[in-house]
């Protein structure tokens, strides 16, 4: 058998969160990743009370781990839980990597789930030389016009356009290109998938080598792997998750987000007098008309993708009855989002548009 043809060596791989999200969520996460042919799931529930522990338990394969105080004084030595979400996504992750038993291990969040174009083997074995680790791109859900679909799954998913600002600003138009980075609405690093035994720590996008000012570790792209990403399940959810980091301060929101984010928020935190007009702002930046969709296409950079977590609950978890539709998921988003969402109902009416909102009258372009 020649060099070429030699079958690539088979190797174990894992998947690490810090989650807080409605419990059929997380399942559809595990289930997913296990289906997908993951060797260990690691999961840090930052609510230690988080219902979905139980069901977690009954599967061999993931390790979940309550971040309750003890486990913080622990890994802080006594500092207690970092404020930051990305410090406590960091170190968690940090964690994870020093003690699997896997020899690659990927972060993700719980609304990101990696899809294979190609075995994961194949592509960790195009590393190079001190390359340690590899930047899985991420692609974004998004909607159609007239997309009707019922389940939080649907929908289609866009890739970004790097080092084509003209191309961004003709497909999106000048009033939604500020809240976009590369086209995306999300975060568009994407996400590390990182060799076990180096001398790095995880962050949220990358693996960084030993010391304060020391950079990303050497790493490559990966050209078979993507991450798909799920910048909210519903709009509520968007809308929740959005007004959460809008109750932080401006240095914590610049601190925590990408500058297109965090315009994002602080246009949502102008916004919160208005339901419909946050909804009408949601649907603005992940929608898309057919205007947008065909330029997407002809660009390479839309594709309707086979993905069907909720099938690989049923498989997984036989014993919990999930429903995933929109109506469903809402009810499911907590005490604590459901108090940020009062907030805006019971807010008094906005009297303005904020300053580079786009703008009401604007066409909805998602349902």
């Amino acid at each position: 058998m020649s060099e070429v043809e030699k079958p690539v060596e088979k190797i174990k791989w894992g998947v690490v969160a810090t989650v807080r999200e409605p419990a059929d969520l997380v399942l559809a996460f595990v289930a997913h990743h296990l289906e997908l042919g993951a060797d260990e799931i690691v999961l840090y529930l930052d609510d230690p009370e988080d219902e979905v522990f139980p069901i977690l338990r009954r599967t061999g394969k993931v390790r979940a781990v309550r971040c309750d105080w003890r486990y913080w004084d622990r890994l802080t030595d006594g500092k207690g839980r970092p404020g930051n979400q990305n410090q406590r996504q960091a170190k968690n992750a940090t964690q994870a990597y020093k003690t699997t038993k896997c020899d690659f291990l990927i972060h993700l969040d719980a609304d990101e789930f990696l899809y294979m174009a190609r075995p994961i083997e194949e592509e960790v074995a195009r590393l190079e030389g001190d390359e340690c680790w590899l930047r899985v791109p991420a692609m974004e859900r998004c909607w159609q016009a007239g997309n009707r679909d019922e389940s939080i799954f649907g929908g289609v998913f866009r890739s970004q356009i790097r080092n084509a600002p003209k191309v961004v600003r003709n497909i999106y138009g000048d009033e939604v290109v500020p809240f976009l980075s590369h086209g995306l609405a999300g975060a568009a690093h994407g996400k590390p998938l990182v060799r076990v035994g180096e001398q790095v720590s995880l962050q949220v996008h990358a693996a960084k080598l030993p010391g304060k000012n020391a950079g990303w570790a050497p790493h490559r792209r990966a050209t078979g792997l993507t991450v798909l990403h799920f910048d909210g399940l519903t709009p509520l959810h968007w809308v929740a998750k959005t007004l959460r980091y809008a109750e932080q301060d401006d240095a914590a929101i610049d601190d925590l987000l990408h500058d297109a984010r965090a315009r994002q928020v602080r246009a949502a935190r102008d916004l919160m007098g208005s339901m419909p007009e946050l909804l009408r702002f949601f649907r603005q930046i992940t929608g898309l008309s057919p205007e947008q969709a065909s330029a997407l296409t002809a660009h390479g950079k839309l594709a309707a993708l086979e993905f069907d977590p909720a099938a690989a609950v049923k498989r997984v978890f036989p014993d919990h009855a999930a429903d995933y539709s929109f109506r469903a998921f809402d009810l499911k988003l907590g005490t604590e989002n459901a108090r940020r969402l009062m907030k805006v109902i019971g807010a008094p009416p906005r009297r303005r548009r904020p300053e580079g909102t786009p703008k009401a009258g604007t066409a909805s372009p998602v349902g």
